[in-house]
């Protein structure tokens, strides 16, 4: 073997990123010493691996033929260090994952300390975003994400399955007669998460389907934030039941309209590479992860004895 396993993981990022310069700042090095690297490579295998001018930059047919071995490659040395690890009896090494930004505050939140004394040799990195993130490009391990989720070339686990229901503050709902039709509910909508800004957000009500243009309201991307403007009578919202389950039990929020539902629910899912092998910590910060969820919806505050 001519070529340097060492050059795979600059190669991968330069495929990754499309280019050589954004490849340099994902990995941060000079941009010459990516540019070296891989023009030693083109010369090792004596291929071309990209057509690259000052409009594009993209794999030739020979270099997608390689990018199969070279992520094959390097997921096998992860794997073996993942293995590795394993043999200890505690997992160790970084954990890299992504969590929206609502589950992340509700769910979670501080119970990441329970996390870390339980595990003490992870070093956990958590990035809280609201949009889903690339598995691949941010290179994480674990990407809990919002369904829907385009990629189908990923491992999935369901992680919370709620129903998207209309709730709004008992006060507010004292000052308008009780909507029971579309057409008496969509004058109360003022905000709307993003996800759900559609010029035909379709619903099914029982005259069948029908369709309700959001575009026009006030949006934000956060189903907590949109929560707070109901419980202080912002109007109506459409929210997960997950987190108004205990606004809607301790009467600080009232459900309306339950007969007009979206086609989908509100589905959270943990995405994973496709593996043979995969690394023991992405799986105990699922069962984690699962655990706090139990917890939260039984409104307990402590640790599962089963976890």
């Amino acid at each position: 073997m001519k070529w340097d396993i060492n050059d795979l993981p600059i190669f991968l990022a330069v495929t990754q990123m499309k280019g050589i310069r954004a490849a340099a700042d994902k990995l941060g090095m000079p941009k010459s010493t990516v540019s070296r690297t891989i023009s030693r490579l083109e010369e090792q295998l004596d291929i071309r691996l990209f057509d690259r001018n000052t409009r594009q930059f993209r794999l030739t047919d020979e270099g997608a033929v390689f990018l199969n071995f070279a992520e094959t490659i390097v997921d096998q040395a992860k794997q073996a260090d993942a293995a590795m690890a394993g043999i200890r009896h505690l997992p160790t090494g970084q954990l890299k994952i992504s969590m929206p930004m609502a589950f992340s505050r509700e769910v979670i939140g501080g119970r990441l300390a329970e996390f870390h004394k339980r595990f003490p040799d992870i070093t956990l990195e958590l990035q809280v975003t609201s949009h889903a993130m690339n598995l691949f490009q941010e290179d994480l391990d674990v990407a809990f994400v919002v369904e829907p989720v385009e990629s189908s070339d990923l491992i999935r686990q369901v992680i919370s399955d709620t129903a998207l229901i209309w709730v709004v503050s008992p006060d507010y709902l004292q000052e308008i007669d009780r909507p029971d039709s579309l057409a008496s509910l969509v004058p109360h909508l003022k905000f709307c998460e993003r996800r759900y800004q559609n010029t035909r957000l379709e619903v099914l009500t029982p005259k069948g389907m029908q369709t309700i243009d959001t575009t026009g309201l006030m949006s934000v991307n956060d189903p907590v934030i949109l929560r707070d403007i109901a419980l202080k009578g912002g109007g109506v919202a459409l929210l997960p039941e997950l987190y108004c389950r205990r606004y809607l039990e301790n009467g600080r929020l009232a459900q309306i309209c339950p007969s007009i539902k979206l086609q989908h629910s509100a589905r959270i899912i943990a995405l994973m590479a496709h593996r043979r092998l995969q690394p023991k910590k992405a799986q105990i910060m699922i069962d984690f992860v699962k655990d706090c969820l139990a917890d939260y919806e039984r409104g307990a505050s402590s640790v599962s004895s089963a976890f």
